[in-house]
Parts: structure tokens; C-alpha cells; sequence
């Protein structure tokens, strides 16, 4: 039975590969997923706190620092950091003849909600996290937090130490009153719910469900949406609008379940927080068989345990913010020291990797290609992991940090007041300042502005995903959103991509 699903497995992969091998202007992506991301995997933050030395540090400082196993779905975290710092270490133009490392938040990359609601209560209004720095404190370091907004709100909470949290984009956090020394590197979505209608009038999309945080966020998403698509004659045939509180949800989950089931409407927008009881209502969805056309974002790349149907309706399609690749990740990759970092490079799976469409084209045989051999068919081809959204967040995170360091340090040195050690920052209010105003060029060519993330007019990237059976899945670009261009010109879609029905994207639309 097992042989039989790793041959549907790759039969399906193949097929969809053939299928799409002609679409050269396309980029396809393919994972594999293994057991850990699983239901009950929600808690997914990390914390990472970024400090600066004067002497270079041990080969293997990195295996005492990390002294457990990384999980699967932080891995990719890691790797960044790895890389950023590395990266920044040999850039002789910034923080030169220093050295940038990082140290994890104690607890923040095994059991984060844990330790925070330990550290946190609401009853007692007290937060006790003093040296959650590994011993650093007090010393103003800054520290990365997310991908969950909840995170970094109750690690702020009687905390003057400066945060940048590297999830998507929540106005929560950018209250600057009630929050001023938090951070956020990622852009706002200004206008994602108009590139998501104008999807919607491209394929003929009229009667759509439609699943929100109860929220102001949700909220505010239902505000813009239906304005909107009150004007292109498109109608909602239902709202359901989640509770955060996880009891109130539990006694309410039967009735959204009735509600997404029984509708006739075979695409759905979701629009909210991860790890939360949205997550939980859509892995329960998924459980149940409801297979529809998800629109949503890209952090809503959820893997389920059902499996793969070759329905023509069924498969996630996400917007996400368009970014340059970074093409020394690739290298850094290929060429890191195992020795020196506690990594397993076969890891790299677990994320999206880039391959050529065309690279399956003239191979007609399957069998090379099962779950139980899938290392050796990736060993014929170069692992290229692609950042998330989170991971780019993340790298440019990293490297907001260090220009702030280095404008911190040549204000010491223009001052003279140089302390000892070098790199040493204990005015927090000094390091904030800085650090939300910092504009730079990140390598791959991206400005970056700490004090206008909330301005910019974001572009997209819109893909589809199916996940197969044995964990395999696979990723296609299909167009982009630009918001800022003439309305004729904002949203570009593929007309070539042709789908196992032989049927067109153009008549891809809900009835």
C-alpha cells in the first residue's frame, strides 16, 4: 500500500510537472513535509537576540548556543540567521572588525507560548522575564521576534528593550504610544484585498465565501472588501468571523463547519492570523474534506494530512509580497559548514526549492521518482531554498540591526566615548531612535525604511499550491498584482498555464 502511494505520489507530481514544463515564464516550486508539521504544531515563534563583539568567535560556538533539535518549521529561521550574520561578517563596509552573532531567547524556539504564559498573567498584571538574554541583560541588544504578533505584544509588555518583529504586518504592533519600542520590518497590506478582488473579476469569481479573525483587523478587512465588491457585483454567500478566545470558538466550531460545508460557493477568502483559532478551524476543514479554492496569504501555506484529489477545484492560492531572490542564500547553502553550524542540510526540503519547469520534460519514466527514494532523486538536482515571507523579514531584519549598530558604534567613536567592551549599548531609548530610523539598500537591491513600512505601495506575487500525498508539493507562480500601476495594468495572469482538465485559467471560475 505504502509503494502504491509513493507511485500515485509521483505520478501526480510528474503529471503536473509535464503539464506546466512549457510555461518557461513561470517559476515552480516543489517541498516535502514530513511528519512534524501536524496539527497540534501551531506554536511556531522564535525569539532571537543579536549582539556585537570586538574579537571573532569559536568555529563551534553555534552547537553549544543551539543544544537541541531545531524544529522543522523554525528551521528555516535558523538558516537565516546563519547566513545574515555571516554574510554581514564578511561585508568590510559594515560593523568592519566587528562581530555579529546571535542568541536565542531562552525557551523562545521549543515551547515559546509556554514560557510566555508563565512569564505573563493578566490576573496578577505582571511580567517577569527579566533575563530571558541568556545573562545579557541589562544591556540594550536588540532582539527578532514573530512569526506571531502575540509574541512580541506580551514580550513588550514592561519592556524598554528594542524589538523588531519579522511576521506579517499587524497594525497592533504599530502603535508607537502604546508600543514604542517594537519594530516592523514587514510592509502593510495596503492593498491586498483589491488585488484579491481584481483576481476575482479576472476568473468571473461572483459568489465567494469568505472566513475572518474576529478582529479589528478582520474587521477592517470586511470594511475595504465589501465596499469594493459592491461595485463589481460580486456577493458574499457567507461571513465567518472566528473568535480569538479558543472556548467561545470550541462552542461555535459546528456551525462554521455547517456553514463552509453546505455552501455552494467553491471559493473562499481567508484573511487572518496564524496560530490561532482561525488555523485551527481550517486544518479542521481540511480534516473534513472540504476542498475549495483558498485565497488568502502567503502565511496561509498549511500543510494538511488529507489527501491529494485531483479535483479541478481545489488548491491554494496565496499572495505574496514580491521580493528579489537572494542569490548568495543559494550559495551559502550549497556551501555551508556543517561543522560550524548545527544544521542538517537535507532540512532545506521542508521549504520551498526552485526548479526549472522544463527540467522533467523529456524524462518518461515514474519510477525514479517514489517518496521511499526521493533523496536520491533531490541529490540529481540543486537544492535552491526560497525564502517565506518570514524568512526575508527576518534577513532584513537582521541587517536593520546591524546599521544600527554601526551608526551606534561610529557615534561612540565620533564622541569619544568609547566604552569597554566595544559594541556595548545601554541606552535603549538611544538604540530605538536609531533603529527606527534606519534606510538602507539590503544586498539583493531592496530599500528598506523602518519608519514608513505602512506607506508602501506593495507588490505581489500570486501562486497556487497543491499539496500531494507522502508530504510532496508543489508551488506555481501564476501571476503578480501592482497596485500602483494603471488599473488596466495591475494584475498579470498567465493565459498559458493549462491544468490536467485541459481547461484555461480564463474559464477557471466559480458556478
Amino acid at each position: 500500500m505504502k509503494k502504491l502511494c509513493a507511485f500515485t505520489a509521483a505520478f501526480l507530481f510528474l503529471k503536473f510537472s509535464l503539464i506546466l514544463c512549457n510555461l518557461t515564464e513561470l517559476n515552480c516550486f516543489w517541498r516535502i513535509k514530513n511528519s512534524e508539521d501536524n496539527y497540534r504544531d501551531l506554536r511556531n515563534d522564535c525569539g532571537f537576540v543579536l549582539l556585537v563583539f570586538e574579537e571573532p568567535i569559536e568555529e563551534n560556538f553555534y552547537n553549544h548556543v543551539i543544544n537541541f533539535r531545531i524544529p522543522a518549521r523554525k528551521y528555516e529561521f535558523f538558516l537565516v540567521m546563519f547566513f545574515a550574520t555571516d554574510e554581514i561578517n564578511k561585508n568590510p563596509y559594515l560593523l568592519s572588525n566587528m562581530t555579529l552573532i546571535f542568541s536565542i531567547i531562552v525557551g523562545m524556539c521549543e515551547n515559546t507560548l509556554g514560557v510566555l504564559d508563565i512569564a505573563y498573567s493578566q490576573q496578577n498584571n505582571s511580567f517577569d522575564l527579566i533575563n530571558y538574554s541568556c545573562g545579557i541583560q541589562p544591556y540594550c541588544d536588540i532582539d527578532l521576534t514573530g512569526p506571531s504578533w502575540t509574541t512580541s505584544l506580551k514580550l513588550s509588555i514592561y519592556s524598554s528593550t528594542p524589538k523588531i518583529f519579522f511576521g506579517p504586518f499587524n497594525p497592533n504592533l504599530s502603535d508607537h504610544d502604546q508600543f514604542p519600542y517594537v519594530y516592523q520590518v514587514a510592509t502593510k497590506d495596503t492593498y491586498l484585498f483589491q488585488g484579491m478582488v481584481s483576481l476575482m473579476l479576472h476568473f468571473r469569481w461572483t459568489w465567494i465565501g469568505l472566513v475572518i479573525s474576529d478582529d479589528d483587523q478582520g474587521i477592517q478587512f470586511l470594511s475595504d472588501l465589501k465596499e469594493k465588491i459592491h461595485k463589481h457585483e460580486i456577493c458574499l454567500a457567507f461571513v465567518n468571523m472566528i473568535p480569538e478566545n479558543m472556548q467561545i470558538y470550541r462552542t461555535r466550531a459546528k456551525i462554521y463547519d455547517q456553514q463552509l460545508m453546505t455552501s455552494s460557493a467553491k471559493v473562499v477568502i481567508i484573511y487572518g492570523e496564524m496560530n490561532s483559532t482561525l488555523e485551527v478551524s481550517f486544518r479542521r476543514w481540511a480534516y473534513l474534506g472540504a476542498q475549495r479554492i483558498w485565497i488568502t496569504t502567503s502565511q496561509w501555506d498549511v500543510i494538511t494530512k488529507k489527501d491529494f484529489s485531483l479535483d479541478f477545484f481545489h488548491g491554494t492560492v496565496t499572495f505574496a509580497h514580491l521580493h528579489s531572490d537572494i542569490a548568495e542564500f543559494r550559495n551559502f547553502m550549497q556551501t555551508i559548514n556543517t561543522s560550524k553550524y548545527p544544521v542538517d542540510i537535507s532540512q532545506s526540503m521542508l521549504g520551498w526549492n526552485h526548479f526549472n519547469c522544463s527540467i522533467l520534460k523529456n524524462n518518461s519514466k515514474m519510477d525514479y521518482f517514489t517518496f521511499n527514494n526521493s533523496l536520491e532523486w533531490l541529490a540529481q538536482h540543486t537544492f535552491d531554498m526560497v525564502l517565506s515571507e518570514e524568512g526575508y523579514n527576518l534577513y532584513n531584519a537582521v541587517y536593520a540591526v546591524a546599521h544600527t549598530y554601526h551608526e551606534l558604534i561610529s557615534q561612540q567613536v565620533e564622541s569619544q566615548k568609547i566604552t569597554k567592551p566595544k559594541g556595548v549599548f545601554t541606552d535603549c531609548r538611544q538604540v530605538a531612535s536609531l533603529l527606527k530610523t534606519r534606510v538602507f539598500t539590503n544586498p539583493v537591491g531592496e530599500l528598506v525604511n523602518m519608519n514608513q513600512r505602512e506607506n508602501q505601495c506593495a507588490e505581489y506575487d500570486i501562486s497556487i499550491i497543491w499539496n500531494f500525498p507522502q508530504g510532496l508539493g508543489l508551488k506555481v507562480k501564476i501571476g503578480k498584482y501592482f497596485p500602483c500601476l494603471l488599473q488596466s495594468q495591475q494584475l498579470h495572469i498567465s493565459e498559458e498555464l493549462e491544468w490536467a482538465t485541459g481547461k484555461t485559467l480564463q474559464i477557471w471560475k466559480s458556478v
